[in-house]
């Protein structure tokens, strides 16, 4: 529980400040866009019913 910080380091530095609770989960979107040199990020909490829709639609890969 507190005060977390998470960074993202890519054309920017996307940051995200969350204060967190004990006992509940946090899920964090991060968006990748097209930058000049490089990709840029944005990073943003979502709610826990987004996030674990997102979680469970992730695929594994799998070795050929």
């Amino acid at each position: 529980p507190g005060m977390h910080e998470i960074a993202s380091h890519t054309e920017n530095t996307a940051k995200l400040t969350l204060d967190t609770k004990d006992g509940r989960n946090y899920y964090v979107w991060q968006e990748v866009q097209m930058g000049m040199w490089q990709p840029g990020s944005q990073l943003r909490e979502v709610s826990e019913d987004v996030g674990r829709k997102g979680v469970l639609e992730c695929k594994l890969a799998a070795p050929e």
